[in-house]
């Protein structure tokens, strides 16, 4: 076996300690270490939270909430520091504390330079805030402007100054709000004005004679339309030179600016418009005085030069000393432009408000602090207003004008529109051809208001005062205004035609909107319709007064309703009809009468049918179809009743088809006529009993006819008697009581008037008029007028008189035939005997004419001798 040397222990233990101490310092170094580190990681989270807390960090103070805080945090900070150093053994505190140092150092500027941040941004809003309520104060009163901009100046420069900014700083940030607060505050300035001129309330104030402001405003929107530049951002310039707002010209601009009082400044001439219109204002200024404020004058010598208006004068006449009035010399100006210059701008500068003038704009606070090319827009929109006024204003006269018309047309009083008023409403850049159309417009409407006395006496006149009042209009060919005269008169004529035709048509409609008597009367009857009676008294009250001759007496309107309430009834009886009427008291058979000529065919008939058997049998039956009532018989019967209807009605027929409008009528009595026969078939009766029945129900007992004419039993006076009255009123026509036929028109007028009274005796004839109040003559189908115009007619009553005195042999003696006789024991043979002998004698004497009725009277005269 090997030998091994044995170690020595002390030596072993002097060689193993040093190694152990470093093994437990290397340890202890990191064990300090960990805890530096740690203690570091734990001050970051702190610093951290301090800082990035959303509810108690630093960063959540806004603003106002920030300023002063900083040092707070930085004390948590260190308290921090100081909490966590001492948890840590003095090995480790050390190296954590030279750590931690560093930490806060970071920590303290952060928070110190949010803190400067917040400081700052909140003096800043503070500044805008300020800043802005100033503006607003500018804006909203924009008379407090230069108020307001001191204040702003103030407190920009303190703000700058401790803020450190430069003098240049401070001086731009001073211009820039003062430029941009005097741009918003003429917006502000405008919206007011606007809503004078443009507003619901807008009124034209016309002025009679218009300011030196005035017209220059009118002059700078003809002028320029406001502008400064042109479109390209230059200078505006003329194709004459003239430069800017005011157009005016570098020869005159020195002598202008001298007249202003300012020094003359080709630059500022150029592009600061309010230095511009200060030349042209001063320049217009001299202009007025030099001619005594004469408006004429002094615009045409501002378009045209002083010069060329002294030559005018000499050459026109002076309008100041009254030899020419300003209109004529405006007129007479030989240069054209210059003439419609003058024109529009005296014509439309009254209506310009003095709160919307070129002088009271640059007067304004705000006006030196807007930027020139502001300048030149708020003076082109207030220059462009003047437009906006006169197209608004045209079309406010527009409606006046219509207006007035309708009132005038109405017959009410009209306050006509002034020549001033409309001037003042003509556009200022209108071309002339415009301007012509809108003088003959206004001409247009002057002359009718001429017409206003005649119209209120046709409207509120009778017939014939209407008639008087357009007449008296007549013209005369030897006055100088002929045509025009000729054109009113014209104009009456058609008026006076289309009322009294609207006057006859309908004039309970045309009452009610014309006659203040009848419109009350309607007012009441909508509140009260049992006041019908009062209503249709006002409204005959009225037609009375007017001379109205249609019979209605109720507007078309009410009378459908009315129809409408009887064609809706449920009653099987007539009697139904009439009760629509009752509301009208002692009117209800005028109110009647009305209804049925507006009611469909049908029902007029019915309503014109007198026996309420017949009547009832009609209204029962009127939804039923004709065809369908004749249907109900075999073909030969109801041709037996057509046949037996046609040959009744034949002689009533024959009344019917000779009268205007008669031929309608008779085809619907025709047709119920028939209906009816169809009717008393279906009760059982033959059809010549039926036709015979029919025809004396409907016709038979309420007419008697003779040849082309009828009368209704209701007349009360004698068939006979009327006929002769024709016959005799016929006889007695005269050539002067005529209105000749058309003829030759190369005879003279009473040549025309006898050869057409001949024609007339030979062959005209009477027929019944359409209200069956008498007779009408009629020559071939044309009403026979008189010499006054109107249709010859003559009521029954009328001819009854005159043929009672001028009767024919046998109405004479069959009006003594039909005298009852009285007898007495021994007298009356002998009397009977006296009177054949007469009537024998008489007899002998009749006139030839007679013979061929010979046979006939003796029958009649035979039948009634014994009575």
């Amino acid at each position: 076996m090997q030998a091994f040397d044995q170690p020595n222990i002390g030596d072993a233990i002097s060689e193993v300690a040093p190694k152990a101490i470093d093994v437990f310092g290397q340890a202890k170094q990191q064990a300090d270490l960990a805890l530096t580190q740690d203690a570091t990681q734990k001050l970051y989270a702190v610093g951290s939270g301090l800082m990035d807390d959303p509810n108690e960090g630093l960063l959540s103070r806004q603003g106002k909430n920030a300023i002063g805080q900083a040092p707070g945090y930085i004390q948590k900070f260190d308290n921090e520091v100081q909490s966590i150093a001492g948890s840590l053994p003095e090995s480790a505190r050390n190296v954590f504390l030279k750590q931690a140092q560093q930490q806060r150092m970071q920590f303290a500027t952060q928070a110190e330079r949010y803190e400067l941040g917040q400081r700052r941004q909140y003096e800043t809003g503070q500044q805008k805030g300020y800043l802005s309520l100033q503006a607003q104060q500018a804006i909203s009163n924009p008379a407090l402007f230069n108020q307001a901009s001191l204040n702003a100046r103030a407190s920009i420069m303190a703000f700058g100054q401790a803020h450190g900014q430069s003098p240049e700083e401070i001086e731009a940030n001073w211009g820039q709000w003062r430029e941009q607060a005097a741009n918003r505050a003429s917006e502000s300035w405008y919206t007011p004005t606007y809503q004078q001129m443009m507003g619901p309330n807008g009124k034209i104030e016309v002025t009679d004679t218009p300011s030196a402001s005035q017209l220059f405003s009118a002059m700078i929107w003809q002028e320029s339309g406001g502008n400064q530049f042109g479109k390209d951002g230059t200078p505006l310039v003329s194709p004459k030179g003239a430069v800017g707002v005011a157009q005016v010209m570098e020869d005159t601009g020195p002598e202008a600016a001298r007249l202003a009082g300012l020094p003359w400044d080709r630059d500022q001439w150029l592009n600061d418009p309010r230095y511009n219109a200060k030349l042209g204002q001063a320049y217009f200024g001299a202009q007025m005085q030099k001619y005594d404020n004469n408006p004429v004058l002094a615009v045409a010598a501002y378009n045209a030069g002083p010069g060329a208006v002294d030559g005018w004068i000499k050459q026109i006449g002076d309008p100041r000393s009254g030899e020419i009035t300003n209109a004529q010399f405006a007129a007479a100006i030989p240069y054209e432009e210059t003439r419609n210059y003058v024109a529009k701008i005296t014509g439309s500068a009254g209506a310009i408000p003095g709160s919307a003038t070129m002088e009271n704009l640059i007067a304004q606070p705000f006006w030196n602090a807007m930027s020139p090319d502001k300048k030149s827009q708020m003076m082109s929109k207030v220059a462009g207003l003047y437009d906006m006024q006169a197209a608004a204003g045209r079309v406010a006269i527009q409606g006046r004008m219509q207006d007035d018309l309708a009132k005038l047309e109405a017959g009410q009083p009209v306050n006509p529109i002034s020549a001033r008023e409309w001037a003042a409403v003509m556009p200022l850049q209108a071309a002339p051809a415009e301007r012509l159309q809108m003088e003959k417009t206004y001409q247009q409407y002057q002359q009718a208001m001429t017409l206003q006395p005649v119209y209120q006496t046709i409207v509120q006149g009778s017939a014939q005062q209407g008639i008087a009042a357009v007449q008296a209009m007549m013209p005369k060919e030897a006055d100088p205004d002929f045509k025009y005269k000729a054109e009113l008169y014209s104009s009456a004529q058609a008026k006076l035609n289309q009322v009294q035709k609207a006057r006859e048509a309908d004039p309970g409609n045309w009452l009610q909107l014309n006659s203040p008597v009848v419109k009350s009367a309607f007012a009441e009857y909508q509140n009260n319709q049992q006041s019908g009676e009062y209503l249709v008294s006002r409204i005959q009250a009225e037609k009375d007064r007017l001379g109205i001759n249609s019979k209605k007496v109720l507007p078309d309107t009410m009378i459908d309703s009315l129809l409408q309430r009887i064609d809706n009834t449920q009653e099987s009886s007539v009697t139904a009809i009439q009760a629509v009427a009752q509301s009208f008291g002692k009117y209800s058979d005028q109110v009647m009468q009305q209804v049925q000529k507006n009611a469909y065919p049908a029902l007029q008939v019915i309503m014109a049918t007198e026996n309420p058997r017949a009547a009832n049998a009609l209204w029962q039956s009127r939804s039923v179809k004709t065809s369908d009532l004749r249907g109900s018989f075999e073909k030969t019967d109801a041709d037996s009743a057509d046949s037996s209807w046609n040959d009744k009605a034949k002689g009533f027929a024959s009344t019917m088809v000779v009268q205007p409008g008669g031929t309608a009528v008779w085809n619907n009595f025709n047709e119920q006529g028939k209906r009816l026969t169809y009717i008393n078939m279906q009760r059982g009766m033959s059809a010549s009993v039926a036709a015979t029945q029919a025809y004396q129900d409907i016709l038979g007992e309420q007419y008697q006819t003779s040849g082309t004419w009828r009368l209704p039993n209701r007349a009360g006076v004698d068939l006979r008697d009327v006929n002769d009255g024709a016959d005799k009123y016929l006889e007695s026509l005269t050539a002067e009581q005529i209105m000749p036929l058309i003829g030759d028109p190369r005879l003279p007028e009473d040549v025309n008037r006898h050869q057409s009274l001949s024609r007339i005796k030979e062959s005209a004839q009477w027929v019944t008029n359409s209200n069956e109040t008498g007779l009408t003559l009629m020559l071939n189908g044309m009403i026979v007028n008189g010499s006054d115009g109107r249709p010859v007619s003559v009521s029954f009553q009328d001819l009854s008189k005159l043929g009672a005195v001028n009767r024919s042999y046998f109405n004479n003696l069959s009006k003594d035939l039909s005298r009852v006789n009285t007898y007495t024991p021994g007298e009356s043979m002998q009397r009977s005997e006296e009177r054949n002998r007469q009537f024998v004698e008489e007899l002998g004497r009749q006139p030839s004419s007679s013979q061929t009725n010979m046979a006939e009277g003796m029958r009649d005269a035979n039948a009634n001798l014994y009575r």
